[in-house]
Formats: structure tokens, sequence, C-alpha cells
């Protein structure tokens, strides 16, 4: 029999794959998808995880996400930091912290491109619709849609950014290759499917 899923209490502060917990996108938000795509995952220089493409139902992979894709708390927490981010990025660069566990011990989950629908210190339960995905109106410089994730642990903790396919391993099963590029093949898919983008005309990847 499997185990139920540990409670996030007031002493927990590391982040595992054995706590109550959710992805930050429910696939079923988005019409027609199937599983996603590790397009960019978690390196020293990208600590997190971007969803940003996915496998749809009738085997087709689409890069860049639906505007205004519900984004949820992936645990019990309260939020800690809005962002608005710099002007001349239309608001791509707003995030939402989110503190977990023990008090002020630094476990966070962090939402980045986002349009808020929560404010600082709000408590928020597993599962929440906290913010929608950001889309500029005007289709600025094609930035493309897209969650960038991310986990830390507490202070004290060495390894304290956690790579967030350790905590949901369903995250793991399609790799992009190569990462972080707009034409790209996917490992473990012997027929490889049509690659489309969501959104864009001129789509740069920066």
């Amino acid at each position: 029999m499997a185990k139920s899923p540990k409670k996030i209490t007031k002493q927990t502060k590391i982040w595992g794959s054995d706590l109550d917990i959710v992805l930050p996108i429910n696939g079923p938000d988005i019409a027609n998808f199937d599983k996603w795509v590790n397009w960019r995952g978690y390196t020293q220089n990208h600590r997190g995880f971007d969803f940003a493409a996915y496998l749809t139902k009738d085997k087709r992979c689409v890069l860049g996400l639906p505007s205004e894709t519900p984004i949820r708390a992936v645990a019990d927490g309260v939020v800690k930091q809005i962002s608005q981010g710099l002007a001349e990025y239309y608001q791509y660069a707003t995030f939402i912290n989110i503190a977990h566990g023990k008090e002020d011990s630094g476990m966070f989950s962090c939402y980045h491109h986002v349009e808020p629908l929560v404010e600082p210190n709000q408590p928020v339960k597993k599962g929440d619709i906290i913010a929608i995905l950001y889309k500029d109106p005007g289709n600025y410089k094609g930035k493309l849609v897209h969650l960038h994730f991310e986990l830390t642990n507490g202070w004290d903790i060495k390894n304290r950014y956690v790579d967030p396919i350790s905590i949901f391993p369903i995250l793991a099963g399609y790799n992009a290759e190569p990462q972080y590029k707009q034409k790209f093949k996917i490992s473990g898919i012997k027929k490889q499917p049509r690659i489309s983008i969501a959104n864009f005309r001129n789509l740069r990847i920066e």
C-alpha cells in the first residue's frame, strides 16, 4: 500500500517528493494537454524549471503556454513577496514568493512571469489559484509565455536550491534536446512530433 503524502507542518523546512504538494500548473487547465516536456530544466545558471513546452493528446508538441493559464500554490503557505518587475519588461519579470513550513526558515516556492491574483501576507492553500501567466497584449519583444518555477530549502540547508524534477518526478519523462532552443527533438519518443509555437509570430528565446 502506498504511503499517504506528508503534510507540511511548522517544522518542515526541506522539500521532498513525499510531501502533500501539487504542480503549479494543472495540465487539464490547458486544452488538449497530455504531458510536460522538460524544455529548460535545472542548472547552476537556471535554478528552476520552465513550464514552457508540452505534448498534446493529438501527438503534437507546443512551445509556449496559453496566456492567462492559472498558476496554483504548490502547498499551503503565506505570500511573502510580490515583485512587480521592471517597467521596460511590461511586468514580464513579475514574480510571487510563497513561504512554507517552518516560519522564516527560507523554504519557498517562487513563480515568475505572472500576473498576481494574491496580496503580500495572504495565506494560501495547496491548489489555490494565485496568478495567471503574463502575456503583454502588444506581444512585447516576442517573449515566450511560460512559468519559471523555483523551490528553495531552509537557509541553513547546504543544498538550498532544489531541482523541481527531484520533487516532481513526473516532469522528467520527456527532455528537449538541445534544451532552451526554438528547434529541438524530444528524447524518449521514436516518432518526433511536429513542434508548434503558441501565441507568437516572432519568438525570441532569451
